[in-house]
């Protein structure tokens, strides 16, 4: 079998780096990169499935955050199990390539500060990565530099020799301006005026959409129930921005200006949907942008996780803008900035959404009730039963329990309120 790349890291606090390091090596190594709870099939046991990978491993990549050292400690401290621990001292027994990836400003840890099973780990070469914008040229050098390091290669397939048919060449939709693939998946932008805004296609899929039972700080109308997402939509990457509302309307009525980047905020659902969304609409042919569903918000907030943020347990100021003050959960506090920041300032999600955590509440297209018991397909719950429509994802003001992935909110549509913003949705599946 050929060999193989496994990733290893802590969900808490890198699972977003740990998802694009998997999708950016899994598109140049088909089959050929472990990345444990998804890799590791239902009902399997984890030791075990750890211990059979790791056989065919080839070399181990360690996303280190800059709380790696410290949850290592306190589960240390506490007598608990760290399956991190586990996959990295397994690694090194076995005398497989350790390549620590730095994530953020992460320092490798110091011989003396890690038990005896991974002091070895502290004199490994290792590789920074930071979440700006030279992310996709470090990730692009990574995979340069593990190539060689897999000797078992995949076997080639020999093919006769066959007249290929002609190549069909997909023809850009008008309403699209560039279009293209990265370490996230497939993107496309549309321009209006000078204001390039990009979008993320989101597959189709099944997840549980609200949270469990024991999940701190959650509220009783955040039912878990299983929903079936058919069909895959475009959702822009950010939040709406201040350009591109004075583009399309004229005028800026946030609060906090001073940079375009910004996302716009004070802004009614009315005011999005019978006057930015139509204008849009008009000035770009074939765009059909709307408000996302709850369930299309929180299936691409969750970016494929089940924690209560898409980061993992936990949140920090430098991954979400929210009230430090309030941290979820009993965590530290940090740092409350007491205003939005530009739409790309923090990390995006695994699935390159930028801010679906704090910053500014965004609304969603569904009027507010109950969710239905059972399992749902498409699901959104209807205007005319309510007066209120739903807002998601936490905001700069509040604390940290209001950021998380199955939160709920809404208000009044009039509701002009400087917390709250919103991003769209391309509503025709076709891509």
């Amino acid at each position: 079998m050929a060999g193989k790349i496994f990733i290893s890291y802590r969900r808490s606090e890198t699972a977003w780096a740990a998802r694009a390091l998997f999708e950016r090596l899994a598109r140049t190594f088909p089959d050929r990169v472990f990345i444990d709870v998804e890799s590791i099939g239902y009902g399997r046991d984890f030791t075990q499935e750890i211990d059979r990978h790791l056989s065919d491993c080839e070399v181990m990549l360690a996303v280190i955050g800059p709380t790696w050292f410290e949850e290592l400690n306190d589960r240390l401290e506490a007598g608990e199990s760290d399956f991190v621990r586990l996959e990295l001292s397994r690694a090194l027994v076995r005398g497989i390539p350790v390549v620590p990836v730095l994530l953020d400003g992460a320092k490798m840890p110091r011989p003396r500060d890690l038990p005896d099973d991974l002091k070895a780990v502290s004199v490994r070469n290792a590789m920074g990565l930071v979440a700006d914008d030279g992310f996709d040229s470090k990730l692009a050098q990574l995979v340069r530099q593990i190539g060689p390091m897999l000797t078992r290669a995949a076997p080639v397939v020999v093919t006769p020799a066959v007249t290929s048919p002609p190549v069909t060449v997909r023809n850009r939709p008008s309403w699209m301006h560039d279009e293209g693939t990265d370490q996230y998946g497939r993107w496309c932008e549309f321009k209006v005026g000078n204001v390039v805004q990009r979008m993320r296609w989101i597959e189709p899929g099944t997840f549980w959409m609200g949270s469990p039972s024991n999940e701190p700080e959650r509220q009783e109308n955040e039912l878990r129930h299983r929903v079936v997402l058919t069909k895959g939509y475009w959702l822009a990457d950010t939040a709406c921005t201040q350009a591109l509302w004075e583009e399309v309307v004229g005028a800026n009525p946030s609060k906090f200006q001073g940079d375009l980047q910004l996302p716009v905020e004070q802004v009614s659902w009315n005011d999005i949907t019978t006057v930015f969304l139509p204008k849009l609409n008009d000035q770009v042919p074939g765009l059909n942008l709307e408000l996302p569903t709850e369930a299309q918000w929180e299936y691409a907030c969750r970016a494929g996780t089940t924690t209560p943020f898409s980061f993992g347990e936990q949140i920090t100021p430098e991954q979400v803008n929210y009230n430090g003050n309030y941290p979820y959960n009993g965590s530290k506090k940090g740092t409350y900035r007491e205003k939005t920041v530009p739409v790309k300032a923090l990390p995006a999600n695994g699935w390159g959404l930028y801010q679906m955590h704090g910053n500014v509440w965004e609304w969603c297209a569904d009027g507010f009730g109950d969710y239905p018991p059972g399992e749902a397909k498409d699901p959104v719950c209807p205007q005319d039963n309510s007066t209120q429509r739903v807002f998601r994802g936490g905001n700069w003001l509040q604390g940290g329990k209001f950021c998380r992935s199955a939160r709920r909110n809404a208000n009044a549509l009039v509701t002009q309120d400087y917390r709250i913003g919103f991003r769209m949705v391309r509503g025709l599946a076709d891509q």
